[in-house]
């Protein structure tokens, strides 16, 4: 009888040990496969950033081309000009276009005009006035579109996805959120997450006017790009821009990371008007709505 019970512990002791070995190879194999997987996704994701930068150049261009439509326009009204003044000087040399006077008492102003040039001259003057007038159109409806675009937010800061909204949510921090104490925060930004160093643009013109560390938010960086209008990136890894400096809508200005109060790497992306956080998300495709008001394919 205890021959038969040192015999049963011996074959579970045996069989307890053949399952922990199992059970390491498996998991040490899931682990691998998880490794192998997030690295694929962390190139996927690095290789959309690219897309994204692509994607914010060519809509740039898109709006560019169709503010060189009004400056095509004024030189067409330019060059008009100046072959109705070459035709007026080629017909009567003597004659002061910009401002004629009177011709003395017994000469006359001119010879005679060959025939068809009147006509010629009439069409010139309406070509004229018609350019004139859709020159005059076009700007006045592209300039505020262009001013307006140019500062502001109105692309993706990065590229990644969203793992945290704006708004009221439970904290990571029990008592250290964005803003306010306790287990419920208000969340005065959207955090996307992505792999360390992810780069991170600027979404409009504008000037830096804070570039390092910000206590809870760890590295960041504050745009202002209106009076009224600032954007905010936070817990970066890197910062590659200086107070003062003069950015453009798709310049890098750090990479992504988990300084300051961050459970994980991501960007915290605020949008401030008047001092005061709103909810970003409508500003990350603006401009694609931008560019199908006016006409042009997103």
């Amino acid at each position: 009888m205890v021959v038969f019970s040192h015999r049963t512990f011996r074959w579970s002791l045996t069989r307890q040990l053949m399952l922990w070995v199992v059970g390491g190879v498996l998991g040490f194999s899931a682990l691998a496969m998880i490794g192998s997987g997030y690295g694929f996704w962390a190139t996927k994701k690095i290789m959309s950033f690219g897309r994204l930068q692509k994607e914010t150049q060519e809509q740039q261009e898109q709006l560019r081309s169709s503010l060189d439509q009004a400056q095509a326009l004024e030189a067409e009204v330019a060059m008009l000009r100046q072959q109705h003044t070459e035709l007026l000087k080629l017909l009567d040399p003597k004659a002061q276009v910009s401002s004629p006077l009177p011709a003395p008492p017994g000469q006359t102003s001119s010879a005679p005009l060959p025939p068809g040039t009147q006509e010629r001259l009439s069409r010139l003057r309406q070509d004229l006035d018609y350019t004139s007038k859709q020159a005059a159109i076009v700007r006045a409806r592209m300039e505020p579109v262009i001013r307006a675009w140019s500062h502001t937010p109105s692309i993706p800061p990065t590229a990644g996805y969203l793992s945290s909204g704006y708004g009221v949510r439970v904290s990571p921090f029990s008592r250290s959120n964005e803003s306010g104490d306790g287990l419920l925060g208000y969340h005065s930004g959207i955090d996307i997450s992505n792999v360390l160093d992810t780069p991170i643009q600027a979404t409009a013109d504008g000037e830096v006017i804070e570039a390092g560390w910000m206590d809870r938010y760890g590295w960041g960086v504050r745009i202002r790009h209106t009076n009224e209008q600032e954007t905010l990136y936070a817990h970066l890894n890197h910062v590659d821009v200086k107070a003062g400096q003069k950015v453009s809508r798709g310049d890098i200005l750090g990479t992504m990371g988990r300084s300051g109060n961050a459970t994980g790497v991501h960007l915290h992306y605020e949008v401030r008007l008047g001092g005061k956080a709103v909810n970003p998300q409508p500003y990350l495709r603006l401009q694609r709505q931008w560019l199908r008001a006016i006409g042009k394919p997103s």
